[in-house]
């Protein structure tokens, strides 16, 4: 069974109902939905489970040092973060190898609807 960890200290309404039906449509699929209590918490995850196939994550809460010190451990660990339309981002080059995917919540609610049909396949 693969595993998803998801940071999910968002903190309003509109951020979480969206992460709780994601987590439903996942564990439809035959995914495992875990969250870790902190930073530190999915780093230990992260080192001793190989069986995470991705993090998901607010972006204006834990921002680009949680997707380096993920890169340290798993350089191909898909990262999804969870960005206001208004979030700006100031990275390097050699940061934007990082498997950073940026979500709006409309992507995430369509994301939703395509893991509920049961004509696409999990994709991670």
């Amino acid at each position: 069974m693969n595993i998803i960890a998801v940071m999910n200290h968002l903190g309003v309404y509109f951020k979480e109902e969206p992460v709780r039906q994601l987590h439903n449509a996942l564990e439809e699929k035959g995914f495992s939905v875990v969250y870790p209590n902190n930073r530190d918490d999915l780093l230990r995850l992260l080192e001793n489970n190989a069986r995470i196939c991705g993090v998901i994550f607010d972006w204006d809460s834990y921002n680009l040092s949680l997707c380096e010190d993920i890169s340290k451990i798993n350089d191909y660990l898909p990262l999804y973060a969870f960005a206001n339309n208004y979030s700006s981002l100031d990275v390097s080059l050699n940061e934007l190898r990082m498997q950073i995917r940026f979500l709006s919540m409309h992507w995430v609610r369509q994301m939703i609807l395509l893991l509920k049909s049961s004509k696409i396949p999990a994709i991670m």
